[in-house]
């Protein structure tokens, strides 16, 4: 019985290594994912508002129409990501 028992546990020891190993695997991919994401969305909205400061009358209107956007939530967004 005791062999049986060892396997069992080296069986168990090594699926719950490997369960973990994954685990942390994903939540370092999935941390790079919301660096990437902050980046990209700071870098977008960066330059959304270097596009609209001086721009001509109704470029605010004309971004909403390309974007998808409401004019506030493109303010909002150029205040919190803006330089």
């Amino acid at each position: 019985m005791t062999p049986q028992s060892d396997e069992a546990d080296d069986a168990r020891r090594e699926l719950k290594q490997r369960l973990t190993e994954a685990k942390e695997q994903r939540d370092r991919e999935l941390e790079e994912i919301d660096r990437l994401r902050e980046a990209v969305e700071k870098q977008f909205w960066t330059t959304v508002q270097a596009s609209l400061n001086g721009a001509y009358h109704g470029a605010q209107r004309d971004a909403t129409e390309v974007l998808g956007y409401t004019r506030d939530h493109i303010l909002k967004k150029t205040k919190q990501y803006g330089k």
